[in-house]
């Protein structure tokens, strides 16, 4: 049985263009990445209507107007952001016949745990920033999207809540911070 090609929204070309991954990185790494950035952390802001309305105009070639426009302005800087979080664990280890491993090459050194850590969680806020605009879009134009705002019970409903109120957390290094209320913009009480 042959499975389907996923619809994906960016490529490796534009992660490599818009962020820090360098042009040799296998796409094959990135690829999980995109669909599960797409399926897991995109879907749950657009709503499972308008989610399958904008891959299935991009499958087809057929997407234009607001649409193309939505995707272009806001829907691709947060898929990137977050294929950015999913795919940095990957860049880090790997499964190697049925065991992980930490990546090495002859002229580079691998990065700390923490070290790591810290570079998702600043994927994750520069994902946060662009879903949160790209929400913010989108409810303030919310009659331009119909699909918004029709998914029915078996299906995820449009959440407009980007930054958690409660227990937003950030890790630097071995130490956490929780924010018992986050607001949207720079992280105020935390750098005081």
């Amino acid at each position: 049985m042959a499975l389907t090609p996923e619809v994906l929204l960016i490529d490796e070309n534009y992660i490599k263009k818009y962020t820090w991954v360098n042009g040799s990185v296998d796409p094959l790494l990135m690829y999980p990445a995109i669909y599960i950035a797409q399926d897991e952390h995109l879907q749950q802001y657009l709503g499972t209507d308008l989610y399958n309305k904008i891959k299935t105009d991009v499958a087809n070639n057929t997407i234009t107007g607001n649409y193309l426009i939505l995707l272009d302005s806001w829907i691709r800087r947060c898929v990137c952001w977050w294929a950015m979080y999913e795919m940095l664990p990957h860049l880090y280890m790997k499964t190697d016949n049925g065991s992980l491993v930490v990546r090495t090459s002859e002229d580079s050194q691998p990065i700390t745990q923490d070290d790591l850590q810290n570079y998702r969680d600043q994927s994750r806020q520069k994902a946060m920033f662009y879903t949160a605009r790209m929400v913010d879009y989108l409810c303030n134009n919310t009659s331009l999207f119909p699909e918004y705002s029709t998914n029915t019970q078996n299906q995820l409903y449009s959440d407009t809540d980007v930054y958690p109120s409660n227990n937003f957390e950030i890790s630097m290094g071995s130490d956490r911070y929780i924010k018992g209320q986050y607001k949207r913009g720079w992280l105020d009480s935390y750098f005081q």
